[in-house]
């Protein structure tokens, strides 16, 4: 039997069209077990969050370095079956998903990393087929292109990714689906020999228009420009089957509508504008949670005149460090993360800016400020490559996921935030996708500018000191450089919104006003790495 699939990998943690067909995507336990999966070979279950390095949650350990169960073979896997919301209809589009890390021990033989989906019918009793697809491959793509040399020793380069397997059932008699995310041939050494994964989802997916080829991207959307309403610049909405008025509000029920035009039009919002307040963080009014909280407006948008207004509570929504950082496990950050009230301003049109300057290699020059200078497409901030002194940048202080508080509790990232999804793979094969957007309007895509091809390596179209260059198809636009400064942008190429500049990030009500900053936040502080006793949060 002959069916089309898809591989992608992708940076996040919800669905991205439909609702998860998983009961216990966050491996949530029951009597000390993870409710409704299975666990065989080389395999544990444990909170993960005990390691007492990042707020991460329940999670497997694949140990691909550590024969457990003494037979004398190291390989191991973790399942669960789907039996509800199984699609029936001619579209039968799914993708299984999981959030893994893969700790730099972690090796297997033969590129034995694997993700399948067994179908069943009669209830589960009668096996149909199955698909499976290895991913090793992808981890070690990424260890090569993505290495930086001054990343935090304590935590190591390994970071947290989204590996997926988009396919359709080969049969409207599936009534059961079983999703295994499994190794084997494992020579890890060390005791950092393990693969972690603390989420697990499959959701329905549109039919993909081009999916013959394993190295098409599936397209997210299926109408064409000119059926569109034009918003500004390269902005657009996709009116569906719906009304052609424009939405008062675009948020995470419509997120796929605000289109941007790129290559091909692209729903960069898509599965991005939910999170989660976690326990240990600090909500808007100061208080610390004691549990997580589902935040479904981290992120919204409006558009407002000629340009699109960002409100955003700041909550990354993926693995973080454990702040404040009482162990030390990144540089004893004493700050907590906090919800914020933020509004920030992108321009529809990017103008020139005739004026521009990038940083020098200290920004001595202040071409770009500290503090915010753009958003990712979570609504997490971006900030330039420096921390509280223009003499070393900021990489080494962050945790696998590229971010760190501020001293005004405000989450953000120095360098290019590999945990932060798009709604399609970033693996290397084609360019980059869209990651966020700097304060001038330019987007800032992913490192890759062809297949292959990093973009801070291109010859044929380099980039210049801003990390910026054009093409035809995507216009000017910027790239973020893994392990070469200046990381994210080198300085604003366009003209960005004064409205950015006046408004300060929120700060918490916790503790005193670090030392420096004026009252009333006049401009974004610099960051300060304070290193002070804090509470142990349980």
């Amino acid at each position: 039997m002959k069916y089309p699939i898809i591989l992608t990998i992708l940076f996040g943690s919800l669905g991205l069209h439909g609702e998860n067909l998983v009961t216990n995507p966050h491996l949530l336990p029951s009597n000390g077990e993870p409710d409704g999966y299975i666990l065989e070979g080389d395999t544990t279950y444990s909170d993960l969050t005990r390691l007492r390095k990042e707020t991460t949650g329940h999670g497997i350990r694949l140990l691909s370095g550590k024969d457990i169960n003494k037979d004398k073979s190291i390989v191991g896997s973790v399942s669960t079956t789907v039996t509800t919301g199984i699609p029936q209809d001619s579209g039968r589009w799914l993708r299984f998903r999981i959030r893994g890390l893969a700790q730099e021990g972690f090796r297997v033989e033969n590129d034995e990393l694997y993700l399948k989906a067994g179908f069943f019918a009669q209830n589960g009793k009668v096996p149909l087929d199955h698909i499976q697809t290895r991913i090793y491959g992808l981890i070690e793509r990424e260890r090569n292109d993505l290495r930086d040399p001054g990343t935090n020793r304590k935590l190591g380069p390994a970071t947290w990714r989204s590996y997926s397997l988009d396919f359709r059932t080969p049969f409207r008699e599936i009534d059961t689906i079983r999703l295994t995310a499994g190794f084997s041939n494992g020579i890890g050494k060390g005791d950092n020999a393990e693969f972690l994964i603390n989420e697990i989802e499959l959701i329905p997916i549109p039919t993909p228009l081009k999916y013959a080829s394993t190295k098409s991207p599936p397209p997210l959307v299926n109408t064409s420009l000119k059926e569109m309403i034009h918003i500004g610049g390269r902005w657009y909405y996709n009116p569906g089957d719906g009304s052609r008025k424009l939405p008062e509000l675009f948020n995470h029920r419509n997120a796929d509508r605000l289109i941007y035009a790129s290559n091909r039009p692209i729903a960069p919002f898509t599965n991005n504008m939910t999170s989660w307040l976690r326990a240990g963080w600090v909500d808007r009014n100061g208080k610390i949670a004691d549990k997580d909280r589902f935040v479904p407006d981290n992120l919204n948008i409006r558009i407002t005149g000629d340009s699109l207004a960002f409100h955003s509570r700041n909550l990354p929504n993926h693995p973080t460090a454990i702040f404040p950082d009482i162990h030390r496990a990144v540089d004893g950050n004493p700050n907590r993360i906090q919800e914020k009230d933020n509004t920030w301003y992108i321009p529809l049109k990017p103008r020139e800016n005739k004026d521009r300057k990038a940083m020098d290699k200290r920004n001595t020059n202040r071409a770009l400020p500290q503090g915010p200078i753009g958003l990712a497409v979570n609504g997490v901030i971006f900030f330039n490559p420096f921390d509280h002194i223009n003499e070393a940048d900021a990489v080494w202080r962050m945790d696998r996921c590229c971010g760190h508080p501020s001293p005004t509790s405000a989450y953000h990232y120095h360098k290019y935030p590999v945990c932060v999804k798009t709604p399609w793979r970033d693996e290397g094969e084609e360019h980059s996708p869209v990651i966020g957007f700097a304060f001038d309007g330019v987007p800032v895509y992913g490192p890759y500018e062809a297949k292959g091809e990093l973009a801070k390596s291109s010859r044929a179209n380099p980039l210049n000191d801003f990390n910026i260059h054009h093409d035809e198809k995507r216009g000017w636009h910027y790239h973020v450089t893994p392990g070469q400064y200046p990381h994210i942008i080198g300085g604003y190429w366009g003209k960005i919104d004064e409205r950015n500049r006046r408004r300060p990030p929120a700060r918490n009500n916790i503790g005193p006003r670090p030392p420096g900053q004026r009252p009333g936040g006049r401009r974004p502080p610099q960051e300060r790495s304070r290193r002070i006793p804090s509470p142990r949060i349980r």
